[in-house]
């Protein structure tokens, strides 16, 4: 099976917005874009969550081969969350590694820590896990970031259980937002 090229990977600075973390968007086009060129031979054990990944997201043929080779393998068991971690799900942790550092070099950076702060959104978890990567004089900023973030969170939130109680129950994305905030982007952790 032929790999297509692999496109450049998307900087944090140009994905990040207000309105979603920049790390869940980078790791979400990550494991896309892996899903997409995905070989049997990269992929010989995975999790519930990313089994259904391939099945929806990987070519056909790939798929097939990767489940063949699974069904083949008498000693073949789906990877446990915890302990042994299927191939994606590794892949996809040093992805995040990566992207976590990326974000915290940049950071470092006035300009755009300025823009980041005033500008930019992390959820809860990459919030904590880039803060334990900066100096302590950085780490204030994205605490005021992630207060931000989630005065934001509880106003829609407010807001959508105000409209809610007189009958409108149209959302708008506002639990997906606050999920989001909570925990990250549904699908690229486990």
């Amino acid at each position: 099976m032929r790999r297509p090229a692999s496109a450049a990977k998307t900087p944090i600075t140009n994905i990040a917005t207000r309105t979603s973390c920049a790390v869940c968007t980078a790791l979400k086009e990550f494991q896309n874009r892996m899903l997409k060129r995905l070989t049997p031979t990269e992929c010989r054990q995975f999790c519930n969550g990313h089994g259904w990944m391939v099945a929806n997201s990987t070519p056909a043929e790939s798929a097939a081969a990767i489940f063949l080779t699974a069904l083949a393998d008498a000693d073949w068991k789906p990877a446990a969350p915890v302990g042994e971690r299927c191939d994606i799900c590794q892949k996809m942790g040093e992805e995040k590694e990566k992207r976590l550092c990326e974000v915290a070099e940049q950071l470092r950076d006035l300009k755009v820590h300025s823009w980041f702060h005033d500008n930019g959104m992390l959820c809860s978890r990459h919030g904590r896990e880039v803060m334990a990567k900066l100096p302590e004089e950085v780490r204030e900023n994205v605490q005021e970031l992630l207060a931000r973030n989630e005065e934001e969170v509880i106003e829609l939130l407010e807001d959508y259980l105000g409209h809610a109680k007189s009958g409108s129950h149209a959302g708008g994305g506002v639990l997906g937002r606050a999920a989001e905030f909570l925990l990250s982007q549904r699908g690229i952790e486990a």
